[in-house]
């Protein structure tokens, strides 16, 4: 019996994962409450949020009106290595950033790329991707502001481009206030749910939705996404390889959570308490 070699790959003995040597095998998502972390532990989820992102660097327009902040249900994932981590969670008097915060979660690497996240491309604006990235959108933004007809496969493509996209330097809001950041140094990925399925936006401007863009309206939107089984992320223990508090009182209240939590099931409960790590006692170390 002939075999059709195209058929039949020759496996070769490469794993499907490599091990990352010049990045980290851990994506980390920071956050400053730690009511968030102990929410996530309770219920084992990860919940996307509308984010606010500055695209003034695209240049986009609709009509005659100018597209500068665009809003979208993401989560937010670092891929640093451990003993760089206090310059993306601490306060930085130069560029006036708060930081994300002492509170978060990572995930082993190779389980979050099973799960779809995916690390965005960051762009120059003096580059022809930049220009190229304006020029195609700003042709679909033309044709919907004359009520022509779309190819909606296609936008949906260029809107993915843009929700997986940065500049290398930027304007971001935090706090209240407008900082500037170097955006490439966060080494970032991200999950994007699939809101399909469900009654909410995908991708909302300031140009055509401004009231939606208020930022009470979009903790609304991001509270009913916490209902929407098919927009949350499931977490395991064994995907979980570090659980950050800033305090030793911190971790107390989130042993009491994992105890609660894991109330049947001793065994889970341990192996998570196992992963605790107290910024403030490791720090230091770093």
């Amino acid at each position: 019996m002939s075999i059709d070699k195209e058929s039949y790959p020759i496996n070769v003995g490469f794993p499907n994962f490599i091990t990352y040597r010049q990045s980290a095998n851990t994506l980390f998502n920071f956050m400053r409450d730690i009511n968030y972390l102990i929410t996530d532990i309770e219920n084992m989820k990860l919940y996307p949020r509308y984010v606010i992102e500055d695209v003034e660097y695209l240049k986009l327009k609709i009509g005659n009106r100018r597209i500068k902040n665009v809003a979208f249900p993401m989560l937010c994932f670092c891929d640093i290595h451990l003993h760089m981590l206090p310059h993306h969670v601490e306060k930085d008097e130069k560029t006036g950033s708060d930081g994300y915060g002492k509170y978060g979660i990572g995930l082993d690497k190779e389980w979050c790329e099973s799960q779809g996240f995916q690390p965005i491309s960051y762009i120059n604006e003096n580059s022809v991707r930049c220009k190229e990235l304006s020029d195609i959108f700003n042709k679909g933004l033309e044709s919907l502001a004359k009520g022509l007809d779309l190819d909606e496969d296609f936008y949906d493509f260029i809107l993915n481009q843009v929700k997986l996209s940065k500049p290398l330097n930027g304007q971001m809001r935090m706090n209240n206030k407008n900082i500037r950041k170097n955006f490439h140094d966060e080494k970032e990925w991200r999950f994007l749910p699939n809101v399909s399925k469900v009654n909410m936006s995908s991708f909302l401007n300031d140009a055509t939705m401004p009231k939606k863009m208020n930022p009470d309206v979009l903790k609304k939107m991001s509270d009913a996404l916490t209902t929407e089984d098919t927009t949350h992320i499931n977490l395991t223990v064994e995907a979980i390889k570090y659980i950050f508090v800033n305090t030793v009182e911190d971790r107390n209240k989130l042993l009491q959570t994992i105890k609660n939590k894991f109330a049947d099931n001793v065994e889970n409960a341990l192996i998570l308490a196992s992963k605790i790590v107290v910024y403030q006692e490791t720090v230091g170390d770093w």
